[in-house]
């Protein structure tokens, strides 16, 4: 199942006590996933959806505030197997009224494609208007991946009106096209967050937040890591240059030819090549501060130097 299915399935069961937010959410649906036919004055409304519950949920407020009959047809898809439901609302008494009442016809039965006012002069009925929005035609991605939400509609004035409604929230929707259709897209984790708090996914909204904490812990870890392997790395190429500086002096003029104490750190550092200079500090006896071992590793570092010099002058 995936993370769209859960948020849908979660806010098909979010609890309205309010008639007028049924209405709100409603007519987002009808705007966005039905159709009205109109045929000798008679209308009727056809919605489609993928998820039963979401089917039931229209078909249960319908039933209840508005006496309708009306019935679910389910169709699969014999590729993908996915199921389509279908709701039928047939011609009679009340249709007319509740799609006026909705902002989805006007007086002379005209569809309207832009955002009833009572619904975008309220916070609430923007919210039920959104979550209705998401349920006809949104989804949003899983948690682990990309952060991506987005909801998809057919008409331009409607998508812009979405986008208003989201700007109140202070959202920052982008708006794109693909396949025909107009697409309204999130992209941030704050905005995509938002919106699952506003249209009621309080569930959803936890998983995600659990993978963004989960996401910043892992981030700051890589960190961590990535800091210390590049210091590993400086320490060990920094040695390794030591070493060649050692055998260097030793071959060409012999640690006896060295004064005490750089041959004594020189020899600890053929022992330990691999060792921080304060760990070479604590070997010495008496123990040497970090700053007097490296002290000490510049001066064998600049008789190598020399010896190097003295080779290529000689060579020339």
């Amino acid at each position: 199942m995936s993370f769209t299915d859960d948020v849908k399935h979660e806010l098909a069961h979010f609890e309205i006590d309010d008639k007028i937010l049924h209405q709100a959410e409603v007519s987002a649906l009808i705007k966005l996933s039905g159709s009205i036919l109109i045929s000798s004055g008679q209308v009727s409304i056809k919605l489609a959806v993928y998820h039963g519950d979401v089917a039931r949920r229209i078909y249960r407020y319908l039933k209840e505030e508005y006496k309708f009959k009306s019935e679910i047809r389910v169709k699969e898809n014999n590729l993908t197997k996915r199921k389509k439901y279908e709701l039928y609302i047939t011609p009679q008494k009340g249709v007319h009224d509740l799609l006026g009442n909705l902002g989805i016809l006007d007086q002379s039965s005209n569809i309207v494609f832009s955002i009833a006012d009572w619904i975008k002069d309220d916070r609430e009925y923007q919210r039920a208007y959104l979550r209705g929005v998401f349920l006809a035609g949104g989804s949003v991605n899983k948690p682990r991946s990309e952060y991506h939400l987005e909801i998809r509609c057919d008409h331009t004035t409607h998508a812009e009106e979405i986008m208003e409604l989201m700007h109140e929230f202070n959202l920052d929707p982008h708006l794109t096209e693909h396949r025909k259709k107009h697409v309204i897209y999130l992209k941030k984790y704050d905005d995509i967050a938002t919106m699952l708090n506003l249209m009621g996914a309080y569930n959803s909204l936890l998983e995600l937040e659990n993978v963004q904490i989960f996401k910043e812990i892992k981030n700051n870890v890589n960190r961590k890591v990535n800091f210390e392997t590049a210091n590993l790395d400086k320490t060990v190429r920094a040695a390794m240059k030591q070493i060649e500086d050692i055998e260097l002096i030793k071959r060409e003029k012999g640690l006896d030819n060295i004064s005490e104490s750089l041959r004594e750190i020189a020899l600890l550092r053929e022992k330990n090549p691999y060792a921080s200079l304060k760990e070479l500090g604590k070997m010495l006896k008496p123990n040497l501060s970090k700053s007097g071992v490296y002290n000490r590793i510049k001066r064998l570092a600049k008789t190598a130097d020399k010896i190097r010099s003295e080779k290529d002058g000689s060579g020339s």
